[in-house]
């Protein structure tokens, strides 16, 4: 293979990337006020975080069946882009939909209703969207892809916040009505750049195909959640049990923070839903800033102590913001907590993958990562909500503090996840550890 052809072709990358960013962009301004419709309606902040775990719950069943059925279509679009190209624009409906609800004009159940049906159809094209990279881009070059890829979700989630800050004071409906063209343009523009036929992956199955005369499928050694909990159960170290004790502790606390804050700013600091939504914007940029030095920074130090060190930044910030409740003092920690969140998700996944006892159970493992954080996606809002209902409307912080806390004890009893090093990486990693 020439180098040329090594060679990560960035441009290219971003134009498949589209399809993830235009989950980044609704997903962010969903989860920013439709919550807030649900307050309005409910006034519980357990029933309005029940709620919006809605999409984890959909996909958890929805994305594993559809990734299936894409890996096994054939068609002139290819096997992944036939569904995005129905995705996306059902899923930009639904959403306009739901941002013509009001309270109290309209009954409750027409909000629940396009709540749903965007569920469905953001969660028919969510697998293939992340699939679409891998499919183009060679195994050596897939690390990079990923950092594109995800890069693109975090300018989605940003312009989201931007929208929340100048056009939801206008308009609700002209800023879902903005989100759901954008999800169309990108999909025209993913459509006319990104020739699936073309894609690396695609091209082998094709061709394995035509030298067989039927249709090829992988053959994998997939294992159950329950199996695969069972394996980790049985290690004689309990390093990778604790680690997704951990996962699943901190995934409550942000996943119900990001379901739940825009409610309590609402609720609390008496914002206006606009800039309410907009005060995220600060955990989006400062992670953007901070995702790429949060690798070296694992690399140089650990994955463990950068995790710690995140986990730290969340514990303080949290503790702070309850404390200090003021706009100003929460919109200083969220530049923090953003950094800290770089910190926690760029280096956990990787030591999940080094803790697999072979290369056979890499894909095993990830499940196992994906299936903590989905369920406390699912659970957390719900959870937090309840404890914030039982003790106060202020208590937010102070309780998701509590979900970090429990996974920085869960992180201290690990005690596998790094690469072995030499001796001279010692000394280096040492050295970096006294500069910081």
């Amino acid at each position: 293979m020439s180098e040329k052809k090594e060679k990560l072709d960035v441009r290219h990358t971003f134009f498949i990337g589209l399809a993830f960013f235009t989950t980044g962009i609704s997903w962010s301004m969903y989860n920013t006020q439709v919550n807030i419709t649900l307050f309005q309606y409910l006034g519980f902040y357990a029933l309005v975080g029940a709620w919006m775990a809605m999409d984890n719950l959909i996909g958890v069943f929805i994305q594993p069946l559809m990734g299936s059925i894409s890996d096994n279509t054939r068609s002139k679009f290819g096997r992944r882009i036939p569904y995005i190209m129905v995705g996306i624009p059902l899923a930009a409906v639904f959403f306009v939909l739901i941002s013509t609800v009001s309270y109290p004009q309209d009954p409750m159940w027409i909000l629940l209703l396009w709540m749903f049906f965007f569920n469905i159809s953001m969660a028919s094209y969510r697998s293939q969207a992340v699939a679409l990279m891998p499919d183009f881009v060679t195994p050596a070059n897939r690390s990079k892809g990923n950092a594109v890829i995800n890069f693109m979700g975090g300018i989605g989630a940003v312009m989201a916040y931007v929208f929340n800050l100048v056009l939801v004071p206008i308009s609700l409906f002209l800023a879902f009505l903005v989100v759901a063209i954008i999800m169309v343009i990108s999909l025209v523009i993913l459509v006319f750049t990104v020739k699936e036929k073309d894609a690396y992956s695609y091209k082998l199955i094709l061709e394995m195909e035509e030298k067989e005369g039927e249709k090829h499928k992988d053959k994998k050694e997939n294992m159950s959640i329950i199996a695969s909990f069972k394996d980790v159960i049985g290690e004689e170290d309990k390093s990778t049990l604790f680690m997704l004790f951990a996962i699943f502790s901190w995934f409550v606390g942000y996943q119900a923070l990001e379901a739940l804050f825009t409610v309590y700013a609402g609720d609390v600091l008496s914002l206006e839903r606009g800039p309410a939504g907009g005060m995220l914007l600060y955990v989006a940029l400062s992670f953007l800033l901070f995702a790429f030095p949060a690798g070296i920074l694992g690399t140089k130090i650990g994955r463990k102590l950068t995790i710690k060190i995140g986990l730290f930044l969340w514990i303080i910030s949290l503790i702070v913001m309850f404390i200090f409740q003021t706009t100003t003092v929460i919109s200083i920690c969220f530049v923090i907590v953003g950094a800290g969140w770089a910190f926690i998700n760029i280096n956990s996944i990787v030591i999940i993958w080094q803790m697999a006892p072979t290369a056979r159970k890499i894909g095993t493992y990830t499940g196992l990562y994906y299936f903590s954080s989905f369920a406390a996606a699912i659970l957390g809002p719900f959870l937090v909500g309840l404890m914030i209902d039982i003790l106060g409307n202020a208590t937010l912080f102070l309780v998701c503090s509590f979900f970090f806390i429990l996974a920085l004890i869960f992180v201290f009893l690990v005690k596998r996840g790094e690469i072995e090093l030499t001796e001279e990486e010692k000394l280096a990693k040492q050295k970096t550890i006294q500069e910081l």
